[in-house]
C-alpha cells in the first residue's frame, strides 16, 4: 500500500479510467444496400460538436484502403486507392454543417464491405457496412433451331421463373403477350 492507502493496482485503474474518459471514441454503425452499377451515398455527419474552420476527415475501406481524405478542408487524392479513383465525391458546401458524406459512383461487387469515416478532432467514427447485390437479370430471348424460347431467369430466391415456351401456337401467343407486357413495363 502507498501512503494514501491505495494500492498500486487501484491507483493504476483510477488513472486509466480517467484517461479513457478523456480519449473516448464515439462510434456508430450503419448498414446501406446498393445494386451493382448504382451511385450510393455513404453517410457521415456530425451535429454533436462544433468543428474548426479547417476540418480533417478520413474515409477508409476495409483494413486501411484510402477512399477519400479531407485534410485542412482540402481534398487530397495522393493516397487514394486506385479502385476508388474518379468514383468518389463529397459535398464541400456541406462540410461547415458537419456533413462529410461521400457519393460512390458505379458501385461494383468488390465495393461491398466496411467503410469508416473518422473525424480526428472530435475522435468520432462512423462505420458504414455496404452490401452490394447483383443487378437482377431480365429474361432474355434465345433462338435455337427455329424454336423461340425465354431463357430461365432466377428470382430472388433462386427459383426458376420462366420455362421454355416450345413450338405450340398457344405458347407462342402467350409468349408474345408476355413480351409485350415486358416492353410496356420498360416504358
Amino acid at each position: 500500500m502507498t501512503r494514501s492507502g491505495l494500492s498500486e493496482g487501484c491507483w493504476f485503474s483510477c488513472v486509466f479510467l480517467l484517461l479513457i474518459d478523456k480519449v473516448s471514441l464515439s462510434v456508430s454503425l450503419q448498414e446501406t444496400e446498393a445494386v451493382v452499377g448504382d451511385n450510393i451515398i455513404l453517410p457521415c455527419s456530425n451535429s454533436d460538436e462544433a468543428l474548426q474552420d479547417k476540418v480533417t476527415v478520413f474515409w477508409r475501406f476495409g483494413d486501411n484502403r484510402t477512399v477519400y481524405d479531407i485534410i485542412n478542408s482540402e481534398v487530397l487524392f495522393d493516397e487514394q486507392d486506385t479502385s476508388f479513383r474518379h468514383r468518389v465525391e463529397s459535398f464541400p458546401a456541406e462540410w461547415t454543417k458537419g456533413n462529410f458524406s461521400i457519393t460512390l459512383s458505379s458501385v461494383q461487387k468488390a465495393d461491398g464491405g466496411l467503410y469508416t469515416c473518422f473525424i480526428p478532432t472530435i475522435n468520432k467514427q462512423t462505420k458504414v457496412q455496404l452490401i452490394v447485390q447483383e443487378r437482377p437479370v431480365a429474361p432474355s430471348l434465345q433462338q435455337r433451331d427455329g424454336d423461340v424460347k425465354i431463357a430461365p431467369a432466377l428470382s430472388v430466391r433462386g427459383e426458376v421463373r420462366n420455362r421454355d415456351v416450345g413450338r405450340k401456337p398457344e405458347n407462342l401467343v402467350l409468349f408474345s403477350a408476355a413480351l409485350l407486357g415486358l416492353t410496356l413495363l420498360d416504358v
